[in-house]
């Protein structure tokens, strides 16, 4: 076939498509890439004594999920150390009771899953708080304070907020928090030291542990090709135009777009011509793009080494009444530490919401400070040093980005929209199917999950293939 095809960004939809389509005996491809590397929101990097991932990191679950249909049949995952252990420090120093954090969580996890959920009319934030509220009141949990119980409600939703990528638990609905799915099996799978970026390789069939030819992407990917603009007329005989910043143009009869649904909000005026169909346009104006960030710090010595392998913060009112009148307010958006696999000297923070927003505009040392100070607080009986390095993610600042992953808002239920939409191509006047969009926002079932992406890199491949086959 010799129709070229483009596609926009090399992450791990761009890849799946290109590595699909290329598979397929397609070799008329062009990836322009807005970066100078592959891996869009997959970012491994050298630091501490082997790398870390600055993005995705985990494979979470196994029935279903192409990252583990790529990975797992290879023995290439294995159980994260963060799938357990996990305690609940208080900004006084102390831990909360084993037991006693234990029940809080299995409440509200027995909440979050269940099928009321999706029944629900109101915010997440008002269906949990209702139910945990009522939940705590029953005999069983009286020994538990009310203080404490307001402290967990605090500590939880923070923690629901970088879990579903959302400034806050009463900015989308409860049936919205449920849309996505989960896979079956293990949710915490890591890459035994290897890092995330061995998809891309296992995508282009060049991981040592496969025997087979590799996919050339280099040979056909551009980079630092920032797309402005794309000219998609409805008609049968003329090609698409992509435009890019540096003023050079590309023609093809097919473009995937896999750009983030923050650059397409970003840039939804200028980005299409003509502008796209009402539908597609309320899509991506409806879907959210959270700030989920990284601070990852390497320690001369693991001073947390005895206390668990995840840290969750839970603060105390006065303490948290004075944090917001200082010059650390935004370390509130810190809504747990972890440890790393296979680093021990390694902690991370993740660095969430509106306050991550905010600390992407602040220099590495007001950082580190911020780190200190609730790392200080929090592990008062600790000796804590100040790390020996520090690397971060901002993925909300970089124009290529703007954010981490994609969730359902309040805006999505208002338009009447979901991230099904995104996965409707815009067809020409003969039904050919001319602009299509993939990535993590597009799947319906698994936006926010790096399986989700893979997956939907394949579906628009399989699109173009299907095409040319009837």
């Amino acid at each position: 076939m010799d129709e070229k095809i483009i596609i926009i960004g090399a992450g791990a939809a761009g890849i799946a498509s290109a590595a699909r389509l290329y598979k397929k005996g397609f070799r008329n491809l062009e990836i322009l890439e807005a970066t100078n590397r592959i891996g869009g929101r997959i970012q491994t990097v050298p630091f501490g004594a082997n790398v870390v991932d600055l993005g995705g990191q985990w494979c979470h679950g196994e029935k279903g999920n192409a990252v583990y249909q790529l990975a797992g049949p290879l023995g290439l995952l294995e159980s994260s150390i963060v799938s357990d252990d996990n305690v609940i420090l208080r900004s006084n120093g102390e831990l909360v009771p084993q037991d006693i954090a234990d029940r809080m969580m299995a409440i509200s996890e027995k909440i979050m899953e269940s099928k009321e959920i999706e029944r629900y009319t109101g915010t997440l934030g008002q269906y949990f708080t209702e139910r945990f509220m009522k939940t705590m009141e029953l005999p069983k949990n009286r020994d538990i304070g009310e203080e404490l119980i307001q402290q967990f409600l605090a500590y939880f939703h923070n923690e629901q907020r970088g879990f579903i990528a959302i400034d806050s638990w009463y900015n989308l609905t409860a049936a919205g928090s449920a849309a996505d799915e989960e896979c079956e099996g293990d949710q915490e799978l890591s890459w035994k030291g290897k890092g995330y970026r061995s998809v891309l390789e296992l995508l282009l069939r060049r991981h040592p542990a496969q025997n087979d030819v590799s996919i050339p992407v280099e040979k056909f990917t551009k980079f630092n090709k920032f797309v402005t603009n794309i000219s998609w007329y409805n008609g049968p005989d003329r090609p698409l135009v992509v435009t890019c910043a540096d003023g050079t143009q590309h023609e093809a009869a097919h473009v995937i777009v896999t750009s983030s649904i923050g650059v397409l909000k970003e840039n939804l005026r200028t980005m299409f011509t003509p502008q796209l169909p009402m539908a597609k346009q309320k899509a991506i104006k409806g879907i959210y793009l959270g700030t989920v960030n990284k601070i990852i710090m390497e320690f001369g010595k693991p001073f947390w080494k005895s206390l668990g392998n995840v840290f969750g913060l839970m603060w105390e009112q006065e303490d948290l009444e004075q944090l917001r009148h200082s010059k650390f307010a935004w370390t509130e958006g810190v809504s747990m530490f972890l440890k790393v696999d296979r680093q021990p000297n390694l902690l991370v923070a993740w660095m969430i919401g509106s306050e991550g927003r905010q600390a992407e505009q602040l220099p590495d040392k007001e950082i580190i400070d911020g780190m200190m100070f609730l790392l200080k607080k929090f592990f008062k009986n600790k000796d804590v040093e100040r790390p020996i390095r520090m690397i971060r993610s901002k993925w909300s600042s970089d124009k290529n980005f703007r954010g981490s992953y994609s969730s359902r808002s309040l805006t999505t239920e208002a338009l009447k929209t979901g991230h099904d939409k995104m996965a409707v191509p815009v067809k020409n006047s003969e039904g050919k199917p001319v602009l299509m969009f993939a990535g993590e926002a597009t799947s319906e079932e698994y936006f926010g999950t790096v399986h989700g992406a893979i997956a939907s890199g394949w579906r628009e491949a399989d699109r173009i293939v299907e095409y040319y086959e009837e």
